[in-house]
């Protein structure tokens, strides 16, 4: 590779890696962000292999929350660019991409940050990882992945402060002495966001993934839609009616926003 990051700049389209073949020359660009057309499992694979072997870099999981943002604060964007790997958390990028004339940016599925964790923290081979966020995320573990137990080797779930640099250095130093290769930002956006970039500067062999309030969709007390509504895009829905007072601004304020952006900013990679 010709960067020290298996998941470099180069290849957010391709996933391509020194142990996989190149299938894909092109991508589905939204504004200034190329999101990967390969699978769920295909994902899920390059990111335990690239933990393996210490070859990190930052995974976006983008969805409608974070395009809203993107349409409000452009610097977001920016921020999200900086990302090795970009992939479609929601829907709605999956059927834009397949409007598309030219196949090969055609997205075939999902890649949430719930179905990425559950494969990572499934697989027979359990990088070392960390967690940092969530509302006891160590309660998911024992509920949903008791053999991953044991690979978790850092848990923080208390306030994080992205602009305090000796807590970053904090968190640096436990991953790093703790040889963890996988970590999971549970933290929302745009924190994990910006705690990511400045984790990869001092980890560069760690694979850094923000995956929001999966831990608490997979923990005892949560509960994810029924398949069929996932794959037809309706999960918006099916956690809006079990959380209306929290979820009502977010769907039906924000999100259309970022549905425009989505629209006015697809293009061919």
């Amino acid at each position: 590779m010709p960067t020290s990051n298996a998941i470099t700049a180069t290849t957010r389209a391709t996933i391509t890696t020194p142990m996989t073949p190149t299938s894909h020359r092109h991508g589905f660009t939204v504004g200034p962000l190329t999101i990967s057309t390969a699978t769920l499992a295909r994902h899920a694979e390059l990111l335990r292999a690239s933990a393996e072997h210490g070859q990190g870099g930052w995974v976006v999981t983008l969805n409608t929350e974070m395009l809203a943002r993107m349409a409000r604060e452009p610097d977001y964007g920016a921020l999200l660019s900086l990302a090795d790997l970009c992939v479609a958390d929601g829907m709605p990028l999956v059927w834009a991409s397949q409007r598309q004339p030219d196949r090969t940016c055609h997205i075939p599925e999902r890649t949430t940050g719930v179905d990425l964790v559950d494969h990572l923290l499934r697989a027979r081979r359990v990088p070392s990882f960390a967690i940092i966020g969530g509302r006891d995320p160590r309660a998911t573990l024992a509920h949903r992945y008791p053999r991953a137990q044991q690979a978790c080797r850092f848990c923080f779930t208390g306030r994080v402060d992205g602009s305090d640099e000796q807590q970053i250095d904090h968190f640096a130093h436990q991953l790093e002495r703790q040889d963890v290769r996988l970590l999971f930002l549970a933290l929302g956006v745009p924190k994990q966001d910006e705690l990511a970039v400045s984790l990869r500067e001092r980890l560069p062999r760690v694979v850094i993934i923000g995956v929001g309030g999966t831990f608490e969709i997979l923990g005892p007390q949560g509960a994810r839609a029924p398949r069929w509504m996932r794959r037809s895009g309706l999960e918006w829905f099916y956690r809006f009616v079990r959380e209306p007072g929290r979820l009502w601004r977010r769907y039906f304020l924000q999100y259309p926003a970022g549905i425009r952006y989505l629209l006015t900013h697809a293009a061919q990679g």
